[in-house]
């Protein structure tokens, strides 16, 4: 038996993805992130780098919360302003397709913030400040761990299930998750190797919540690439 040849198409892609990325994390904290991020610290006060400082916070998780919430609020005043059989089955169809943006952020979080305690990576401001890098297991405040990116898992997972409701979107979302993403590292806020072990977390945790809403034969998306409400 070869391996993988029980698995699903999703677990092998999570394997062969998560296996890369891991590979990727570790030459990129070896050889990369610290030269990276004195590189970019030494334009921290040019126009450019003030940019990305003011687009960065665009990944607060309350922003695209908020958005969700606001989506199953129109789809309720909808039904309840037109309260027959098929609004009833597009208001649950908009309801599931909002929650599943909901649970993904919000597991993807936890998670996040699970392993950014227990890893203890120090942020790049101990490096610009005190000259180190380390890591401290169970010992730092969250505000103080940069592995891995909370702001980056925040806008990826959002994008990226905006882009599934919305395919349409996908050439704005995308987009815009990889420039506030790369705004992490520009501003000294993270290692290039926090934002790649993030965005896979992102695209798992949205692949899983799908794969799991999708069961029974719904779909999460609400407008077809087409321009015409999915069915």
């Amino acid at each position: 038996m070869t391996f993988g040849s029980g698995m699903s198409p999703l677990a092998k892609w999570l394997w062969v993805a998560g296996l890369a990325t891991a590979l990727s994390v570790a030459v990129l904290m070896v050889w990369v992130d610290i030269p990276l991020a004195l590189y970019f610290h030494t334009y921290r006060d040019t126009d450019w780098a003030n940019f990305f400082a003011a687009i960065t916070d665009f990944a607060n998780g309350a922003i695209w919360y908020g958005l969700a919430v606001l989506g199953i609020g129109f789809a309720y005043l909808r039904w309840k302003r037109l309260p027959d059989t098929p609004n009833v089955t597009r208001w649950t169809k908009e309801l599931r397709a909002w929650l599943f943006m909901i649970a993904t952020m919000a597991s993807s979080g936890i998670f996040i913030n699970a392993i950014k305690f227990a890893v203890g990576r120090e942020r790049p401001r101990f490096l610009f400040r005190d000259g180190t890098s380390d890591f401290h297991p169970f010992a730092l405040r969250i505000a103080d761990c940069a592995f891995p990116s909370g702001h980056t898992q925040s806008i990826w997972t959002a994008m990226l299930c905006l882009s599934l409701l919305f395919p349409k979107g996908r050439a704005i979302f995308i987009p815009v998750a990889v420039m506030i993403s790369a705004s992490r590292v520009i501003i000294g806020a993270h290692y290039l190797s926090d934002v790649v072990a993030s965005i896979f977390i992102a695209f798992a945790f949205t692949l899983l919540w799908r794969r799991w809403f999708e069961r029974g034969g719904e779909t999460v998306i609400l407008q077809a690439p087409s321009g015409q409400p999915a069915v």
